[in-house]
């Protein structure tokens, strides 16, 4: 069942039943005649009404996102608004269209006013302690879902960068590299054993990390980029630069290893004569931009499932406040910015007390 299908049933039931609940009572002291059966209709139609334009008002001005203590006297104040508004449309449309007097009972203006009133008020006091109530928590809930599914998703970013790092094309070209080193150059061969092992040793225990310091993520990109050196030589270059106060802030395990393999996938090894690698990162107006280019165009750029991963998982990590877009930075070079809020330091990096090793070769 839908929430709009729900809110609708619980609407018109809620306030039939009241209104059945009232003829029943007052059918113990009185006959009911059409025209009190007819006013009751009328409650009921006018308590839709202005319930559902409470609601209406409520959700345009933001109230579900707001504090107990900035909720309550908004709360309280309608309330009382659309308590003497129903009022004043049931005691019309009684007085002046059924000719009816609802009010008998009561000997004064004042007191039927207030008594209605204040009825009223208590009644839709009620409807709001329901509404607010079931709408705080679907909203935990929902949370509570996103937080299950942000746990999928960086699971299934570690499985598909462990697929990455595994697939038979990049370990058979990378030990075939190594293979070759062997006689021509051990001392570099067994670095490249070396970056091999911690890159497969990384993903592997990043079982829990949802974020990782940006420069222990720059530690990652730096071993890829010397494992895919050896298979591309001089077709792939790289610079890194990335401001110091940009360093510490938190970024999604694999972000920026995404973005790299997307620009080296889809732009270096589509270009015959290969071509530059850049990372930057800066700190702006309280927000990390980690800007990759790499040489190609958006006509032959394919983002693939690995930007759709990072852009979901930045989603649920930041919210609205993150994006990740791909763009022609110029005629010749395709740039893939993300932009996410500062936060607070992360957790202990993934790998803790080891050195990053720069290619040497």
């Amino acid at each position: 069942m839908s929430r709009t299908y729900a809110y609708w049933i619980c609407q018109l039931g809620g306030w039939a039943g009241y209104a059945v609940m009232r003829i029943t009572l007052i059918s113990f002291f009185q006959p009911i005649t059409w025209e009190r059966a007819a006013s009751y209709a009328v409650l009921v139609v006018a308590g839709v009404l202005y319930t559902h334009l409470y609601r209406y008002a409520a959700k345009r001005r933001g109230w579900m996102q707001m504090s107990l203590g900035q909720l309550a006297p908004r709360v309280v104040g309608a309330t009382l608004g659309v308590a003497a508004l129903l009022y004043l449309t049931v005691d019309g449309m009684g007085r002046y269209v059924l000719e009816l007097d609802l009010y008998e009972e009561i000997d004064s203006q004042t007191g039927m006013l207030l008594a209605s009133v204040v009825n009223g008020w208590i009644l839709l006091m009620l409807w709001s302690l329901i509404y607010f109530g079931v709408h705080y928590f679907w909203n935990y809930r929902r949370a509570e879902v996103d937080k299950w599914k942000l746990e999928a998703q960086a699971e299934t970013a570690r499985l598909k960068a462990l697929k990455l790092q595994l697939n038979p094309h990049f370990f058979f070209n990378s030990l075939n590299s190594v293979r070759a080193l062997i006689a021509e150059d051990p001392d570099r061969a067994q670095r490249m054993v070396t970056r091999l092992a911690r890159l497969l040793r990384s993903t592997l225990q990043a079982d829990d990390m949802k974020t990782v310091s940006l420069e222990e993520e720059l530690s990652t990109v730096r071993t890829y980029l010397a494992l895919e050196k050896v298979r591309f030589e001089d077709r792939l270059r790289h610079r890194i630069e990335v401001d110091d106060e940009a360093r510490s802030h938190p970024v999604p395990f694999m972000l920026v290893q995404t973005l790299v393999e997307n620009g080296i996938k889809h732009g270096v090894a589509c270009c015959q004569e290969g071509g530059v690698i850049t990372v930057g990162g800066t700190v702006v107006d309280e927000a990390l931009h980690i800007c990759v280019t790499n040489p190609g165009t958006l006509d032959t750029e394919e983002g693939g499932t690995g930007l759709d991963n990072a852009r979901e998982r930045l989603q649920l990590l930041f919210g609205t406040e993150a994006s990740l877009t791909v763009e022609n930075a110029d005629a010749e070079t395709v740039s893939a910015t993300a932009v996410l809020p500062v936060r607070a330091v992360p957790e202990p990096p993934v790998v803790q007390g080891e050195a990053s090793v720069l290619a040497r070769d």
